[in-house]
């Protein structure tokens, strides 16, 4: 009787555990299987069988909402976005010390070049000159730990990573360089500087500029990385 008993107890266990199973999660599309006595989630009306409202989204094997969820006008808290910026241009005039070598000087050089480079979302909030740097440039910043081919950011910070002068890269001859005819300075540092827009223009895009190192055609490219701060609930997935 007591194992008859037993298992009538688990029978009973099971039935219950039935009624109150954890949804079983398909897709947003696709119809989601809920338990038996669903009804309402969070005072939304859904059905145990068939499509649920809009409302009702499920989340992805880790956790997370699908980013269609999300406001995609500006860049979710947490997130990662990657891109290029670069620069080519002719400068008309050398940037060269007393021994003719390729020596970047503020004071006396004037192959300084510019332009701009614009994120695909905007930003949450204005980016600022602090948390802003170049790998191996004028403004470095010690917190871009990231590289070339694998750009990253901490939160909100701007990282950019230049490219390879393709002397010594077995992927790129001299012409195909990422980088070309682009001065340094005493420290061996590119004569390059990023700096953010003024103000909230700063949510939208950065600044960019190059000195050439000789009169001629001069080019600098890099890839950079953009991490939204995190707010309540980190999010992972990246935008490109």
């Amino acid at each position: 009787m007591k194992r008859n008993g037993r298992l009538i107890a688990l029978g009973i266990c099971a039935a219950i555990g039935a009624a109150f199973a954890v949804p079983s999660i398909v897709g947003a599309d696709a119809p989601v299987p809920l338990a038996r006595n669903a009804y309402a989630v969070s005072g939304f009306k859904v059905s145990p069988e068939g499509k649920q409202p809009n409302s009702i989204v499920p989340t992805n094997s880790k956790g997370k909402f699908p980013l269609r969820t999300m406001d995609l006008s500006k860049v979710p808290w947490g997130t990662t976005m990657t891109g290029v910026v670069g620069l080519e241009f002719t400068s008309a005039s050398n940037c060269r010390n007393s021994k003719n070598e390729a020596v970047y000087d503020a004071g006396r050089c004037t192959a300084a070049y510019g332009g701009g480079a614009s994120f695909p979302l905007q930003l949450p909030k204005p980016l600022r000159a602090a948390k802003l740097g170049i790998l191996g440039g004028l403004n470095e910043n010690g917190d871009c730990s990231g590289s070339f081919s694998k750009p990253t950011a901490p939160p909100g910070f701007l990282c950019v990573y230049p490219g390879n002068p393709g002397s010594t890269n077995e992927y790129f001859g001299a012409g195909e360089a990422d980088i070309a005819n682009i001065s340094k300075n005493s420290d061996g540092s590119w004569a390059v500087e990023v700096y953010p827009m003024t103000g909230d223009a700063s949510k939208y895009g950065f600044r960019i500029s190059a000195v050439a190192s000789s009169a001629g055609a001069a080019k600098f490219y890099g890839t950079w990385a953009y991490t939204a701060p995190s707010k309540e609930i980190p999010l992972t997935e990246s935008v490109s």
